[in-house]
């Protein structure tokens, strides 16, 4: 039966979680919550990750990274982003070259993902396989962006991507796997002396 006429029955979700992170005690405070949309490129990296092992780069392309988009703003306003499409790739972020005021951090993952169980899915899974979501995590960091804007006091955080970097000193091999932009009650500015930290659970059911 050729794959178009399959059903599915099986996806990928997400949610993000945002934080504020005190830079001298690491002390977070839960800020806003949302869901993400999933690109199509996910499925690129996962084939990747399952193919067959002569594949040179096969283990290069797990998540382990993210964008963080911020404006420059003069006084604090709400950010008003258009609808994106699930084929959004790396000529988007590109594009911010041109833009006076927008940027984006590129931030490798502060930890290992951890591995967990998505709710109310435990009786799917046998009892030595319990695990079917994994939770990444991220802070800002540095004082410019990707293109050369500043990111401090006057940065407004509007939206994040999750990524995978094979080559993390090659920007033009990132994969983008999923994508938020942040509605315009959780969009957050950074403040003196604390950091914004992003929390990104994804299950596969």
């Amino acid at each position: 039966m050729a794959l178009d006429k399959i059903s599915p029955q099986f996806g990928v979700r997400g949610y993000v979680s945002i934080w504020r992170v005190n830079e001298e005690t690491g002390i977070q405070t839960f800020l806003a919550g949302q869901p993400n949309q999933i690109q199509y490129s996910w499925g690129y990296m996962a084939a990747k990750q399952l193919g067959y092992s002569p594949q040179p780069d096969r283990y290069n392309y797990n998540i382990s990274a993210m964008y963080i988009e911020y404006e420059n703003q003069v006084s604090p306003s709400a950010i008003s982003i258009p609808a994106f499409s699930r084929d959004i790739d790396i000529g988007y972020y590109n594009s911010l070259d041109d833009s006076a005021t927008r940027d984006f951090l590129r931030v490798p993952l502060r930890m290992e993902p951890t591995l967990s169980v998505s709710d109310d899915y435990e009786a799917n899974l046998p009892i030595n396989q319990q695990g079917n979501q994994l939770t990444f995590f991220v802070q800002t960091a540095g004082g410019q962006g990707v293109h050369g804007k500043a990111f401090g006091t006057t940065s407004k955080v509007y939206a994040a991507s999750l990524i995978a970097a094979p080559v993390f000193s090659d920007r033009t091999k990132d994969v983008i796997f999923a994508r938020t932009i942040f509605s315009t009650e959780n969009q957050v500015t950074k403040e003196p002396s604390s950091q914004i930290g992003i929390t990104w659970d994804i299950a596969f059911e």
